[in-house]
């Protein structure tokens, strides 16, 4: 009779423990919502502006796939970003490379965290900068803050 009462104690502290695990690591997936005024690049795909849904699909220690959907339904690209490491942000927000009128997603960062996701550059984004860097312009960097 002890045997089988210490058997599901232990069963449910192993469930328990799982099912706390579980939670933990459910919650760290990515899930934004961010207006963006303009229209932009997530690899080789062209996004119109507009208010977009921001989610991780799949979480890995160093790469994460990230969908990104305007709330229509219509616009949808994801992209595999690589884990960058920075200072905590006070806020969520995306970051964009800007070529004279093309903006192209760069980095993704969420407040309260010093990890962020960089995307790729597509060949269209290497193009740009090889030209940006002839003509020896600056390239800017613009952010459209997010929220959870």
């Amino acid at each position: 009779m002890k045997k089988q009462a210490y058997t599901v104690i232990a069963m449910v502290v192993l469930i328990g423990s799982m099912t706390v695990a579980a939670q933990a690591q459910g919650s760290g997936r990515t899930h934004l919502r961010v207006n963006i005024p303009f229209q932009f690049n997530v690899g080789n795909k062209l996004m119109p502006a507009g208010e977009y849904d921001v989610r991780s699909v799949s979480d890995d220690s160093s790469n994460v796939v990230l969908k990104i959907e305007n709330r229509d339904g219509e616009a949808k690209a994801m992209s595999m970003m690589r884990t960058i490491y920075g200072k905590a942000q006070n806020s969520a927000k995306l970051i964009f490379n800007r070529y004279g009128s093309q903006y192209f997603f760069a980095q993704l960062w969420v407040d309260g965290d010093g990890d962020g996701l960089q995307a790729p550059k597509c060949r269209a984004e290497r193009a740009a900068q090889r030209e940006f860097a002839a003509l020896k312009v600056a390239i800017e960097t613009v952010a459209a803050t997010a929220r959870r």
